[in-house]
Parts: structure tokens; C-alpha cells; sequence
């Protein structure tokens, strides 16, 4: 079987905090993997998301077939390779068509875009991810805030401070406001607006699971599932078919021969049955002349950097497949093109399925190649280079290398002693000789004590993790044992490769509270899970013996490795004693972790002696009711501790599920019990729980009943310092519990009136019962029961007495009372409101008029019939807009057609009698009117879908329509840019004057009027306000930071010339005048227009200060420069060379000094600082630098390892000097120079 596998994938979110703290992201994979996952529902409400996946994952697949659905749904969605994107990309999406997007652009709907994928479009040039990205953020510009932008990536290819940054700049996107409609609606509506800043979101595409493994094989006709993943296990297969591209091919080696080999032995299998002739076809290319011609496109694909390959007579971008097999018919081409190695043909172009294919592919045929010694020079120049006087593998063919260590002992030796750590990025290192193993583990371990090397991530290590290397590893964990860095490694080379004597050496680094949090995790993870359960129970008994505090991800993997037993949840129990403190939004990975272990644990018998389920609940039902409390007498659940909630729920529901006599006993009652008052107290932890538990406890009687009662207990408990009694059912059931009576359950509950022991229990039965016999419409029958039950008692036939006939307490009374006197008013509202709702059907139907001319009215005024209307167009809920009312067809339904057109009609005639005031004539007031409100929901209907209905009005109606566009709630209305290009002198009139009162009257906060709107929604305005900003400014000033900050990317976005506002920029900073928390803006323009000119004033200025005042004016300088959390830097980028760069970098060192930085590696959830904005652009600009191509960039790195302000980043300088060495070895291939050399090494081999 083949075809698509209809798995559900999911997405573990990367937390802010690991992006912002520059945490090395896979080192939080093992943290991931039992975070929160979520499916792509979740994330089509995303405007700018990077789902990150390893090779083979399936990103690809995944991205397109997202887009197909949404296409299929009817929505604007379009893939496109990010390699393919140029300044005019229409004709290359894959999924979407060119028409559908041009009719996006000039449309105003949304649109969902997947670019995929970054680390191929860096196989091309190392910019080239930022050359796309501009050009689609280009071409996009004018509607960027429609759009939803999906990005994939590698791991290792994504940057998240600087190509976050990149997006962030390129790709802003302003979240937007909403307010009430309908019965919550004000008449008067006040405009908040939205500070948050939206963030870039970073998922993780989960690797597969055993389940999914298991539907995966069942789809590709394995009938023994569990023997292939024992299997899979046994050869140390797992780690790689946990990707979709190499289970395919483990699958139909599984299926071909019943067992596994290597990875080299799979997918070379893999790559055969791919290559080979379709059964029952004419064959006219054999399978060995398949490989060569495979091979041959492989290599040129990779020299050249071109993923896209033409087929026969197709023209445009990719490699011309004829070209390449020019000693080819066309039919044999085209035979080889359509086998399953290459994709279906799109725009007549296909390309390699896999990039491992394709790797795997051109490795062999440069294998072959070095075997001719004529062309072994020609061949490693491929593959090593010296670029200023560094020798350097050339990232172009290093994809290559894993492969070609394995073909040539030559070309292993060179590659592994410049970078060792080639061994983790692919191929098949394991067929390699032991001692070549181990002299690369000792070199690699060697370059990630010193920096140089990170090791790669798990997938990685698990391809050199191998059980003979146990020795040698034990010798680089004494030699090493002090380095965080290389334990990280260490630790997971020790648990993929199941060393578990080796596993024993990591114990006192797991011990250790001064060791990295991440060397602790791997350490834990190989004791627990390689040690075994005794090595791990020893290491968990020694962290909660220490008394020191326990971090959650630390304590998360001990639970995580932990077996299912008793020991373990005593162990928890324990470890809950001096686990930090929880952080309500922290990702940590513990709640999931527990929450495992519950669905592990055995749900022993009833009578058995060990019952760790019921342990771990009252163990976790002691740490809820531990004091502080939530509140004092009706939610005793701990403040500190109410997180444990959720997974004592878990553990309890569990129990109920499998209807063990446990839940009877007091924790799992008290849990049930108490965790309703956790909801009503403003808590959430129960929630995932409350519905199924809603429904499993009623569904079990005697459950049901029994905590009843102890509901009542702990009620009547929490009142023992009162005098009233409990003996009514109100005063229990008024929080909404999980226990529920119905109808059958009326004989149960009233023979509780004769069998329960205390009189007040009876009591309450009658209460309960009764208000059962109340809810099912008071049965006559039912009457009869219960005066015979209570015959005989005369408190209770008092009470029965009561209840058919009440005469409460006089408190009951009044309460009642007021309740009746509610319920009458309701029901007399709802009659009332049903009754004038049909006079109004009635009505309007009879005269439509009413609602299109409604007499009596002064101009601009809004009848009741109208603002009726209007509501029930809105309905309830939250708007995003104020033309939200436009839907009149709405109205048809209910009111007929023609009150619908006289809606219509009326809305129109309204916006142009009413007079909306601009804020430059009320002095600042932003209240909104409901009759703005219908005014603008006439504009609207009169715009149409397109927004140019209004572009036929007359120069009067036209400026009376402009007047409206100030009032929108999020920018401006879609209609202002058709009518503004077809009135730009009144439209630019009244633009530039509600600018200009902004400009004037903005005080030292914000208004967020004109300014911040034309920044986000109308890009498109900015080259014609550009000028009379600048001039304002000059004359001026800004009135405050947002008025300057916004006003610059106006200006720059409109295309000023730099010389002009560095002018500016000039005469601000030179001016006394100026206010003096605006000099560091004013410095930042200057510098960003003319660095030459102001950077020697920068470092003057700051020599000036003493510290902190130098501190503080850099860390505002270079915000405002390269931009925080909430707000873009500026971009005319002067200031981006070599030269001003380490200038700028050298300058914001000195003053915003590493050792004072704030430090945000614990994860823990932040409100970002000016420090910690301003650390981060200072960083941001050394990763400008380095990101510049050519040998002054080369130069100027490596001065600073040198002579950098702080000594402890020079050893970084000196390597980041080499990365930049190694990018520029690149040379630019064309696919003649790549079939010049195809046809140097077939000739060669012919000869």
C-alpha cells in the first residue's frame, strides 16, 4: 500500500523565554517531548509561526497538506518553496494559484502562507533565506496584516534572535482590538487599544510515536506491528523511524526481508526499489542506468544549489534535466523523472522526494569519482577549501561528507580532523571501524569542551551512539567530567547508546545543584533509564535527601524514568516537599511527566497490600489541603500547591474509570469534592477534567451518593464555627459538584430520610428529594411517597409541610422573595421583549420605510427601529471592526427581504446625514457613538467586498467618507485606498491634518491615534505623508518616544533620502532643546543614517557619563537603534557594514556591560526590561556582523578576538571569525561549470 498516512500530527510550542534567552533549542528537546501538544487547528489562528522538524519529519508534507486543506475549505492558502521566491514568485506555488493571490492582494480577506524551507534555501547562499523573505515581505507589504505566515526549518538552520529579528522587522504584525456588541455594548463605546506585542511562535513538529508508528506500518500492510518496533529497538532503529522518510524505507526493507540492517543498507534498498521499473510496464531504462542518471542530477543539483529540475521542453528556473543527461533520449528521461526517487511534476519541474536521497545519491558519485587518483584533487577542492588562511570544509558539498566518510578513508581523515562532529549530521557512522569511532568521539568531545562544536541533537547522537564505545566514553567522562558542555553530550551518547556502566559516572553530576540544569537533565535521564531502577531510586532518594531545592525539569525527568511502583510515588511524594515553586505559564515539562507516570501506574486490586495509584492521591490530596488556603472556609485547597489538582484528578478519574472500590476512600472523595471550588475561585486546573468527570461520576451510583455525603461533611466541617446547621440541600449543591440526581434516583434518596443516622441527614435527604420531585413537574405519585416516608417524624413533616408550602426562615423568606420577584421580572422582560420583538417584525414589515427614512429624526440621528436592527445584524460577542454591521442579509430570515433592503438603504442614506467628529475637533475624545456605528456599517455596504464601491462618489460625498475613516477600531476601513487613490488631494488633506494635531497635541504618553495606525495598516501611505512628517519633526520636535519612533519608520519607509534625515537627526541632537529622554532616539536616526558622522558623537557622549548614567543612555540608545520588545529599530541601515558595526558592537559592549546582564536561563516566564531589550540588541549587533559575506567582516571579527572590551568573548570572537570563513568559502555554481566537471569525471571513468 502507499499513499498519504492520515496521521494526526502535533506541535510542542517553543516558550518565549527559551527563544529570548538564546537557549540552544535542542537543548530542550528532551523537555519538548513531554511538553503540551497541539494540532494544526490550534495553529491557523497563528500570523507568524516557524514549525521546526527534523530531516525527514515530514515538514514538507505536512505544510503542503495543510494548505491543500484549507484550499479545499475555500480560503486563500498557497505553498511555495522559500527557494523559489523572487520578486515575482505567483508562477511557483505549489499549492494556490497566481490569480488567487493577486486577487488576495487587492482584495481584503486573509490568506495562509507556507514557506517552506529554511535550511534549503541556505544550501543556495547563506543569505538567501533573508534575500526571500524580503522579497515576499515585498510583494506582500500593503496586506501583511492578512496574512498568516508559516515557516519551516531544520533545528540547527533557524536563528531565533536573528532571523526571529529578520521576521519581526519584515513582517510586522499588530494584533487587533476588539470591543463588546450587542447587550454588553455601551452607547457609547471607548477605543482601547491592544500594547501587546505579538510574538513570533515556535513549534516543534513532534517526532512519531509508537502509536503512530503503528498505524504508520498498518498503512504500509505490516501485519505485526510490535515485532517491528522490537525490532526497531534492538538495532538502535527507533530514534530514526520516529521521521516518516526513514520508516518508509525501514518499512519495505521490513516487508522485503523480515529483519533490519544499517542505515546505509536501508536506504540504499530504499533508494532501489524507488529507482527500479514498475512492475508491468514496458522498461526502457534499466535499474542500473537509473542509478547513474539518479546520481548525475543528484550532484548538479547540489553544486548548483538548484532544488527544481525542468523536465523535457519545460523552460524557466531549475536544472535542465536534458542538459544533464544530454547522452540521454528524452523517453529515458522522462522515464527516470516519473520513478518514485523524484516528486510529481508542477510547472513541468520535479525534485528529489528527499534531501537525503539526494545527498546519499551525490555522495556515491563523488565516491566513484575518487577512486580515478587523476580526479582525487578536483574532487576534495569540492569539498575543502582555504579562505584566508583557514582551512574549511565548504558548506555547499559538507551535506555530503557524512556519506563520503564512509566510501573514502581519505576523505574521512580530512573531514573529521577540520569537524568531527560531521560524524552526528548524517550517514551511517556505526559501519565505521571502532577505533576511527573512538578517535572522533575523543576529537569531537575535544571541540565542545573548547566551543568549537555543539554535538549535534538526539537524532544525531543515536547515529554514534553504539554500546562498544563504553570504554572510551568512561575515559572522556574522567578527563571531562567537569564540563557541562560535554556532559550535555555525553549524557545522551550514554542513554542512546545503553552504557549502563558508564551511566553509573553520571550520578554525582545529577547530584550536583551547581552543575547546568542541562548536564543534570541528560545525566538523570542515562541513570534512570540506563542504570536501572535501583540506580535511579538511589539518585531520586539522594536529591530529596539533600535538602536543596529541586528544579522541576529536573525532577520531570526523574518521573519520567520512572518505573510504575510504589517506590516511585513515595519518592514524588518526597520530591514535592522542595520542588521550586510553580510558575503558572512556566513550561517545564513536570505536570506532563506526572501525569505519565499516573497513566502507568498499575491499578492493582482492591485487596492487594501495594496501591500506588490510591498512595499517589492522598499524598497529593495532603499537599492540597496544606494552609495558605485559597479561602478560608468554601475553597481549602493550598494557594502554593493548587497545581497539583489537575493530575490528582487525573489519577482519580482513573480510578473511577476501572470502578475500583478505592474511590470510596477519603483522598479520592476529597479531591472530587474540593476541586469544584477550585473552578469557582478562579482557577483553571480542573477544567480538563470537569466534563468527563460530570459524566462518569452520576454513571456510578454508588459513587455518586457517596460523595454526596462527603460533600455534606465537608461542608458541615467547614461550618463548625458558626451555628448553622447543614440540613438543606441549597447550602451544599449551590457550587455545582460532580455527583448529579435524576429521575431514578428519587426512591434512592428518600429512603435516606428513614436510613440515615443523624437527624440533620435526614433533613437534607428531604431537601434533596424534594427538589428532585420539584425538578420532574411534582408527580402525584411521587406527592404520596413523600408524606409516607416522613409519617411519624415530626421535624421532618414539618419540613415536607414547608417545602409543599414554604415558610422559611425569615432570611429564606426574603431571599425567596426577591428570587420570585426576579424571576417574575425576567419572565414579564422576556414576554415583554418576545411581544415588542413581534410588534417590531409586524411592524417593519407593514412599512418598511420606518427603518429606510424614518421620520422625525434630526440629521445624523438613528432611530430606536434602526439601532434594533443594527444589534441583531452584530448579534453578541466581540467586534474587530466597526463595519461589522454590513451583514443586512442577515435580517432576511426573520424580517423579511424588504425590511433587510430598507436596512440597507436606510445605513447608507445615514452615513452620509450623519457628521462623524475627528478627534482634532473634540479635543482628544474617542467615544463612539452607536450611531458612528451604523454610519459605518452603510460605508461598508456601500464599499462592497472589494472596497471600491465608493470610489464613484462625487468630490463632496467622497470627503464626507473620509471623515468616517479615523473611527475604525483596527486601522483604517478596507475602502480608504480605492477612495483615497481616487481623491488623493481631500483624502491626503485629511490625513495629514489629523497627523499633524497628533503630532501637535500627543503629551508624554501615546495616543495611538494616526501615527501608530499608518506605521502598522497603511504601508501604502507612507511615501506621501514622508515629506510633511519630516518637516513637522524639524520645526517641531516629537512630543514624545512613540510620535518619534513612529514618525522615523514613516519616513524611512517612504523613502526619504537618508541624506535628509540624517539632516534632521543632526539638528535634533544639536539642539539644547530637545527633550532630554528623546536625545538617545534622536542619536539612534543619526546613526542610522550616517554612522560615520555620529558614532564618533555616540562615544563621546558616553565617555561623558559616569556609570550608570552611561548604562542607561546606551541600553536606550540601542533599543531605539535595533529595536525590543515592543518596538522595531530603525532601517535605513547605513549603519549595517563591518566597519560601524564593530564600532557600534565594541561601544554598547563597554557600556552595557555581560557581567551586569540580567539572566533568563531558568525559563521562567518574564516581562522583558529596557536591560533586557538592550543586552539583546547589543548582541543582535555582533550578529549583524557576522552575517555580512567578504573578508572585512573575516577582519574585523577576528580583531575582536583580540582586543574585545570583555577578555572572556575573545576565544567566541576566534571562532565566530571562522564560521565566517567557512561561510564564504561558497562559490557560485552554474550548471555549466557542474556538467563540465559530470563530464571530466565520466570520462575519466571511461578511461
Amino acid at each position: 500500500m502507499s499513499g498519504a498516512v492520515p496521521l494526526i500530527r502535533r506541535f510542542t510550542p517553543i516558550s518565549r523565554q527559551y527563544q529570548d534567552a538564546d537557549v540552544d533549542l535542542e537543548n530542550i528537546w528532551t523537555i519538548l517531548d513531554r511538553g503540551k501538544r497541539l494540532e494544526w487547528g490550534s495553529l491557523r489562528d497563528a500570523y507568524r509561526c516557524v514549525i521546526l522538524a527534523d530531516a525527514g519529519a515530514g515538514k514538507t508534507f505536512e505544510l503542503k497538506a495543510e494548505a491543500e486543506r484549507l484550499a479545499a475549505r475555500g480560503r486563500n492558502a498557497f505553498f511555495i518553496r522559500i527557494e523559489d521566491i523572487d520578486e515575482a514568485f505567483g508562477a511557483a506555488f505549489e499549492v494556490g494559484k497566481p490569480e488567487a493571490f493577486e486577487a488576495w492582494l487587492a482584495g481584503t480577506g486573509e490568506a495562509w502562507f507556507f514557506l517552506d524551507s529554511v535550511d534549503e534555501v541556505r544550501l543556495e547562499a547563506p543569505r538567501a533565506f533573508e534575500t526571500a523573505i524580503r522579497a515576499f515581505a515585498s510583494r506582500i507589504h500593503d496586506a501583511r496584516q492578512r496574512a498568516h505566515v508559516y515557516i519551516s526549518s531544520r533545528p540547527y538552520a533557524w536563528r531565533s534572535r536573528i532571523d526571529g529579528a529578520l521576521i519581526e522587522e519584515l513582517l510586522p504584525y499588530e494584533p487587533p482590538v476588539r470591543e463588546a456588541t450587542g447587550d454588553e455594548a455601551e452607547p457609547e463605546v471607548s477605543a482601547a487599544k491592544n500594547d501587546a506585542k505579538p510574538g513570533l511562535e515556535l513549534f516543534r513538529l513532534a517526532p512519531l510515536d509508537p502509536d503512530d508508528i503503528r498505524i504508520f506500518a498498518g498503512h504500509r500492510g505490516v501485519s505485526d506491528a510490535d515485532a517491528l518496533i522490537e525490532a526497531l529497538e534492538r538495532t538502535d532503529l527507533f530514534v530514526i523511524a520516529q521521521l516518516p522518510f526513514d520508516l518508509e524505507d525501514i518499512l519495505a526493507v521490513w516487508g522485503e526481508t523480515g529483519s533490519l540492517d544499517s542505515r546505509l543498507a536501508v536506504l540504499e534498498r530504499g533508494l532501489r526499489r524507488r529507482l527500479a521499473p514498475s512492475a508491468g510496464r514496458l522498461v526502457t531504462l534499466s535499474l542500473e542506468k537509473a542509478v547513474e542518471g539518479a546520481r548525475r542530477i543528484a550532484i548538479a543539483t547540489t553544486l548548483t544549489g538548484e532544488a527544481n529540475i525542468q523536465m523535457p521542453g519545460a523552460s524557466g528556473g531549475g536544472i535542465d534535466a536534458v542538459a544533464v543527461l544530454h547522452d540521454w533520449t528524452i523517453a529515458e528521461i522522462l522515464e527516470l523523472l516519473g520513478r518514485g526517487v523524484f516528486t510529481d511534476a508542477i510547472y513541468k519541474m520535479v525534485r528529489f522526494r528527499h534531501r537525503e536521497s539526494r545527498e546519499l545519491l551525490a555522495a556515491q558519485e563523488l565516491a566513484g569519482a575518487l577512486a580515478n587518483p587523476e580526479l582525487r584533487a578536483k574532487i576534495e577542492a569540492l569539498l575543502f577549501r582555504e579562505v584566508y588562511g583557514e582551512a574549511v570544509v565548504v558548506p555547499r558539498t559538507r551535506p555530503l561528507l557524512p556519506w563520503l566518510i564512509l566510501f573514502d578513508e581519505r576523505v574521512r581523515d580530512r573531514a573529521l580532523a577540520l569537524q568531527p562532529e560531521i560524524i552526528t549530521e548524517g550517514g551511517d557512522p556505526a559501519r565505521l571501524p571502532i577505533e576511527v569511532r573512538k578517535r572522533i568521539l575523543r576529537d569531537l568531545v575535544e571541540r565542545i569542551a573548547t566551543g568549537d562544536s555543539r554535538g549535534g541533537d538526539n537524532s544525531a547522537i543515536a547515529r554514534i551512539a553504539q554500546p562498544d564505545l563504553t570504554d572510551e566514553t568512561l575515559a572522556l567522562l574522567g578527563a571531562y567530567g567537569d564540563n557541562d558542555d560535554v556532559i550535555f553530550f555525553l549524557g545522551r551518547l550514554v542513554w542512546q547508546g545503553a552504557m549502563a556502566v558508564a551511566a553509573e559516572r553520571l550520578s554525582p553530576v545529577a547530584r550536583d545543584p551547581d552543575r547546568g540544569i542541562y548536564a543534570r537533565i541528560v545525566s538523570t535521564r542515562a541513570v534512570s533509564t540506563i542504570g536501572g531502577a535501583d540506580a535511579g531510586r538511589e539518585l531520586w532518594s539522594a536529591l530529596n535527601a539533600s535538602g536543596v531545592v529541586l528544579p522541576r525539569r529536573l525532577l520531570g525527568e526523574l518521573v519520567d524514568g520512572a518505573p510504575p511502583d510504589l517506590a516511585s510515588v513515595d519518592l514524588l511524594l518526597a520530591s514535592l516537599e522542595t520542588v521550586e515553586s510553580h510558575e503558572r505559564f512556566e513550561t517545564t515539562g513536570l505536570s506532563q511527566a506526572i501525569r505519565s507516570l499516573i497513566d502507568r501506574l498499575p491499578l492493582t486490586s482492591d485487596t492487594a497490600p501495594e496501591r500506588p495509584l490510591v498512595r499517589l492521591i492522598e499524598g497529593l490530596a495532603d499537599f492540597l489541603a496544606r494552609e495558605p488556603h485559597i479561602q478560608r472556609r468554601e475553597c481549602k485547597i493550598s494557594e502554593t500547591l493548587r497545581w497539583l489538582m489537575a493530575p490528582a484528578m487525573h489519577a482519580v478519574e482513573r480510578l473511577i474509570v476501572s470502578r475500583s472500590q478505592a474511590c470510596f476512600d477519603p483522598a479520592p472523595l476529597a479531591v472530587l469534592s474540593q476541586a469544584p471550588a477550585l473552578r469557582h475561585w478562579g482557577a483553571s486546573e480542573e477544567h480538563e477534567h470537569r466534563t468527563k468527570l460530570n459524566k462518569l461520576v452520576p454513571r456510578w451510583t454508588a459513587l455518586n451518593d457517596a460523595l454526596f455525603w462527603h460533600t455534606v461533611a465537608m461542608v458541615r466541617e467547614a461550618r463548625e464555627d458558626t451555628d448553622k446547621p447543614v440540613d438543606d440541600d441549597w447550602t451544599v449543591s449551590w457550587m455545582g459538584h460532580f455527583w448529579a440526581f435524576d429521575e431514578p434516583s428519587f426512591s434512592r434518596t428518600l429512603g435516606w430520610t428513614r436510613t440515615r443516622d443523624l437527624a440533620d441527614d435526614r433533613s437534607l435527604a428531604l431537601s434533596r428529594t424534594f427538589r428532585t420531585y420539584a425538578q420532574n413537574r411534582r408527580p402525584r405519585s411521587w406527592r404520596r411517597l413523600l408524606w409516607r416516608s416522613v409519617g411519624g417524624d415530626p421535624i421532618l413533616e414539618s419540613k415536607l409541610k414547608t417545602l409543599m408550602r414554604p415558610m422559611a426562615s425569615p432570611e429564606r423568606r426574603r431571599w425567596r422573595a426577591n428570587e420570585r420577584k426576579w424571576a417574575q421580572r425576567r419572565r414579564r422582560r422576556d414576554e415583554n421583549e418576545a411581544a415588542g420583538r413581534a410588534a417590531l417584525v409586524a411592524r417593519l414589515k407593514a412599512n418598511p420605510d420606518l427603518v429606510r427614512e424614518p421620520a422625525g429624526l434630526e440629521p445624523g440621528q438613528m432611530s430606536w427601529d434602526q439601532a434594533h436592527l443594527l444589534q441583531s445584524v452584530e448579534g453578541d460577542g466581540m467586534r474587530i471592526s466597526r463595519g461589522a454591521g454590513s451583514k443586512w442579509q442577515m435580517l432576511i430570515p426573520e424580517f423579511g427581504e424588504a425590511v433587510a433592503v430598507a436596512f440597507r438603504d436606510g445605513a447608507q442614506l445615514h452615513w452620509r446625514a450623519y457628521r462623524p467628529t475627528l478627534r482634532s475637533e473634540n479635543g482628544g475624545s474617542n467615544s463612539i457613538p452607536y450611531a458612528l456605528i451604523f454610519a459605518m456599517a452603510g460605508l461598508e455596504i456601500e464599499s462592497g467586498d472589494d472596497g471600491r464601491g465608493l470610489t464613484q462618489l462625487g468630490n463632496d460625498d467622497a470627503l464626507h467618507a473620509l471623515h468616517y475613516v479615523f473611527s475604525e477600531l483596527n486601522g483604517f476601513p478596507h475602502w480608504l485606498e480605492p477612495l483615497y487613490r481616487a481623491h488623493p488631494e481631500a483624502g491626503f488633506d485629511l490625513i495629514w491634518g489629523e497627523t499633524r494635531w497628533e503630532l501637535a497635541n500627543s503629551g508624554a504618553k501615546p495616543m495611538h491615534y494616526m501615527l501608530h495606525d499608518l506605521v502598522y495598516h497603511a504601508p501604502w501611505l507612507h511615501a506621501a505623508l514622508a515629506p510633511s512628517i519630516h518637516d513637522w519633526l524639524s520645526e517641531h520636535g516629537a512630543a514624545n518616544g512613540d510620535c518619534l519612533r513612529h514618525g522615523c519608520t514613516i519616513m524611512i519607509s517612504g523613502g526619504l533620502s537618508t541624506a535628509s534625515l540624517a539632516a534632521l537627526a543632526r539638528r535634533r541632537v544639536e539642539d539644547a532643546t530637545t527633550p532630554a529622554n528623546q536625545f538617545a532616539s534622536w542619536l539612534a536616526m543619526w546613526v542610522d543614517c550616517a554612522p560615520d558622522a555620529a558614532i564618533p558623537v555616540l562615544d563621546a557622549h558616553l565617555e561623558s557619563l559616569s556609570s550608570p548614567d552611561d548604562a542607561r543612555f546606551a541600553e536606550e540608545f540601542v533599543v531605539s537603534l535595533v529595536g525590543g520588545s515592543y518596538q522595531s529599530g530603525l532601517s535605513t541601515s547605513a549603519w549595517k557594514s563591518p566597519q560601524f558595526l564593530k564600532a557600534l558592537y565594541v561601544l554598547m559592549h563597554q557600556h552595557i556591560r555581560s557581567r551586569e546582564d540580567l539572566d533568563r536561563a531558568n525559563g521562567r516566564v518574564y516581562s522583558p526590561t529596557t536591560r533586557d531589550d538592550a543586552q539583546d540588541a547589543r548582541n543582535s549587533l555582533f550578529n549583524l556582523l557576522s552575517a555580512i559575506p567578504g573578508e572585512a567582516t573575516y577582519r574585523e571579527i577576528l580583531t575582536l578576538a583580540e582586543d574585545h572590551p570583555e577578555p572572556s568573548y575573545r576565544v567566541h570572537m576566534r571562532r565566530r571569525a571562522y564560521a565566517r570563513a567557512v561561510e564564504d568559502s561558497d562559490r557560485e555554481w552554474s550548471l555549466t561549470d557542474a556538467l563540465i566537471l559530470s563530464g571530466q569525471m565520466r570520462r575519466k571513468a571511461a578511461n
